[in-house]
């Protein structure tokens, strides 16, 4: 065999496997907060909302209206998606009442929340004179905004999920925090 022909060889066997290796991956399930989620530079990824409601509700909730014996009403007013991306923020609000309720620190009140629609049962007994509105002790306010930054081929873009409670009585903030999640890279990613 010659060398000419034996590089040939060579050269096509290497360009077969560097095919078979860009083959799609068939569809499989894996962990929503594992290490091979796919890592988006252009959007707001579900880990994102993960770990934003986690660090937010978790400093929340050791705020004092939280540590008596009397449950506060919490309403969840409007999260304002300040961002290039267009996603559900019910994504959002979903996670965090989620995570308030599993705390037993407070009541979520459907009566004056951005969500109330969502209870068309409970607007029907109400209608009927069987309840009468809840009004809440405290409201909860969101944002998500979006900064972003390039330096040569290397993208950043920031994404600062915000949140305050108010008291409803007076409208003072009696809480506020937010969690920047930063995102780095030429390109889409798997893991983060």
């Amino acid at each position: 065999m010659t060398l000419k022909k034996s590089l040939s060889m060579l050269l096509l066997a290497a360009g077969t496997l560097a095919l078979g290796a860009c083959a799609s991956q068939k569809a499989r399930y894996i962990d929503s907060n594992g290490p091979e989620t796919v890592v988006s530079l252009n959007k707001v990824d579900i880990q994102d909302f993960q770990s934003a409601t986690e660090a937010l509700v978790a400093d929340m909730l050791t705020w004092d209206a939280f540590a008596g014996a009397k449950k506060p009403v919490v309403a969840l007013s409007r999260v304002v998606n300040d961002t290039t991306n267009n996603f559900d923020t019910a994504l959002l609000t979903n996670q965090v009442q989620e995570a308030i309720l599993k705390s037993r620190k407070a009541i979520i009140s459907m009566s004056m929340s951005v969500d109330r629609n969502d209870d068309s049962v409970r607007q029907d007994v109400a209608a009927l004179g069987g309840t009468e509105t809840v009004v809440p002790d405290l409201t909860l306010i969101g944002k998500i905004s979006e900064v972003t930054a390039r330096a040569d081929s290397m993208r950043q873009v920031s994404y600062v999920f915000s949140m305050r409670l108010v008291e409803a009585k007076t409208g003072n903030v009696v809480w506020m925090d937010s969690k920047t999640i930063t995102k780095q890279g030429e390109k889409n990613s798997v893991g983060w």
